[in-house]
């Protein structure tokens, strides 16, 4: 393929990643013909005869990835599943991302893949998430090597290591709402939970207190991770070519951060336990073996996506959602009145104060339920797999996804009813999943349930507020996202 080949399709692609684009048709019938003439190396593996899952491997090299990612920035990637499953069944065959996939649905899906981690089935991320989240990251470790990463994490990340970090969290909450919400008649929510989330994240994960060194990381991680969800197209202008080059650029920035409290530690100026980074780089394993700088690197950065990017979404969705639903916007406010009970004016909150927010983390729950920060998750065939009576064959990727259980009605009783009593019952993990599942859930799981309980707590007890346009559409980029940034009127309560 020449080069003004690989620029017109190259094109044609990142025209095709704008959500606003209405060329979608036109556009992928093009694409398909150029590529039919000029297709190159790549052949799809068809299974050499065995029983292969129903559906269709879609277009040469490309696959189904344009439909899906189309489906996916619309915000319709539920019903892109729910075609298919009305079609084939709840196991079949597509080709994403370059690969033959077969997505597996509900919660048979999810235990399948969540329990087959390891020998038979391998936790492979296509060439997008790998060159985000880094070759060491954990997202790419099995066996023993991923339970020693994870366990790094965990002893930083685990709740009972978290708790002496509610007063740091709660400070940098208090602080955002006086710089970014008091005096103010109208905001617009979204960006300004980035910003809280990033603040939050740097200051637990690296103790960065440079607000100017701190906006340009933001910007950076920003585009890597718009980078996940697009076609693994590594040419110039493709958002997959401007996400690796921004993920090289966080290495090099974090990297200079690990120079510096290495440093500091070596002099006595930081202590090994006052953040994540510190922590990584004091920590042996039972081989007194540290970690690489490649490994806290990689670790540092899957880290900070898991703690910022579904933070931030959890906690625009959970302001919308309170907006549109006073009557759990009040019985929110009326749990937390009773935390503040026998308690002086403006005494910080406590980890006991955070275990009797029930309520309130069930309507976080609920929102979790309608807008996962993440569609489903990949894996690889390390063999010839067996499932529901196909053949998955060696080296193809396999997919779960959220929507076939999140908004299942004989699970969820009205799913599409915002509905806190949704969780009223202790609900099964092959049920619930939008921070994944088995030994690779999410290490952010917690740390993300403290700073949401922490905010709703300021945010229902302070603010009432509505939304600007009730109707505004969600879009992913690449989490569920209101497209104007979700503005809404505000007004200071006591005022």
């Amino acid at each position: 393929m020449d080069l003004n080949a690989q620029e017109t399709i190259a094109k044609a692609l990142t025209d095709l990643q704008n959500p606003s684009s209405t060329l979608f048709a036109i556009l992928s019938t093009a694409l398909a013909s150029t590529l039919l003439v000029f297709i190159i190396s790549k052949i799809v593996k068809t299974g050499n005869g065995k029983k292969l899952p129903p559906g269709s491997l879609g277009l040469p090299l490309i696959g189904e990835t344009l439909q899906f990612l189309s489906a996916y920035r619309s915000h319709k990637s539920k019903d892109w599943v729910k075609k298919r499953v009305a079609k084939y069944g709840p196991v079949f065959k597509t080709s994403l991302m370059g690969s033959p996939t077969v997505i597996v649905t509900g919660q048979a899906g999810n235990r399948f893949l969540f329990h087959n981690d390891g020998h038979r089935i391998l936790n492979k991320q296509p060439k997008n998430f790998t060159r985000i989240f880094g070759e060491s990251g954990i997202g790419e470790l099995a066996g023993e090597e991923h339970k020693r990463i994870r366990g790094a994490i965990m002893q930083f990340m685990k709740p009972e290591a978290l708790q002496k970090f509610v007063g740091r969290i709660e400070s940098v909450i208090q602080q955002h709402f006086a710089d970014c919400w008091e005096g103010k008649d109208i905001i617009t929510v979204m960006p300004l939970m980035k910003k809280l989330t990033f603040q939050v994240a740097c200051d637990l994960f690296f103790s960065l207190s440079d607000s100017a060194e701190r906006e340009t990381l933001a910007n950076e991680f920003n585009t890597a991770v718009k980078g996940i969800w697009s076609v693994p197209l590594d040419l110039p202008g493709t958002a997959f070519r401007k996400a690796f080059e921004a993920r090289s650029r966080v290495s090099q920035r974090l990297s200079l951060l690990l120079d510096v409290r290495r440093k500091e530690i070596e002099q006595g100026k930081a202590s090994p336990r006052q953040d994540l980074m510190s922590c990584l780089l004091t920590m042996k394993d039972e081989n007194d073996k540290p970690l690489t700088e490649e490994e806290i690197l990689d670790i540092v950065v899957v880290v900070m996506i898991a703690g910022h990017d579904t933070t931030y979404n959890l906690l625009t969705h959970l302001v919308r959602g309170l907006a549109l639903n006073p009557d759990i916007y009040q019985n929110i406010l009326q749990e937390q009145t009773l935390v503040l009970e026998g308690k002086q004016p403006n005494e910080p909150l406590t980890w006991e104060d955070l275990r009797k927010m029930k309520y309130t983390w069930k309507v976080a729950q609920e929102t979790l339920r309608l807008f996962p920060p993440i569609f489903g998750g990949f894996r690889k065939a390390n063999e010839d797999v067996e499932y529901q009576g196909y053949t998955i064959p060696k080296g193809w990727q396999l997919f779960w996804e959220t929507s076939s259980t999140h908004w299942n009605e004989e699970i969820f009783k009205e799913p599409h009813k915002f509905d806190p009593s949704h969780f009223d019952t202790q609900v099964s993990r092959y049920v619930f999943t939008p921070f994944g599942g088995g030994p690779r859930i999410c290490p952010g799981y917690d740390f993300a349930k403290i700073e949401t309980m922490i905010f709703l707590h300021h945010l229902v007890t302070k603010w009432k507020w509505t939304l600007v346009d009730p109707n505004e559409k969600i879009m992913c980029d690449p989490t569920p996202t209101p497209v104007m940034g979700l503005p809404i009127n505000l007004q200071a309560k006591g005022k």
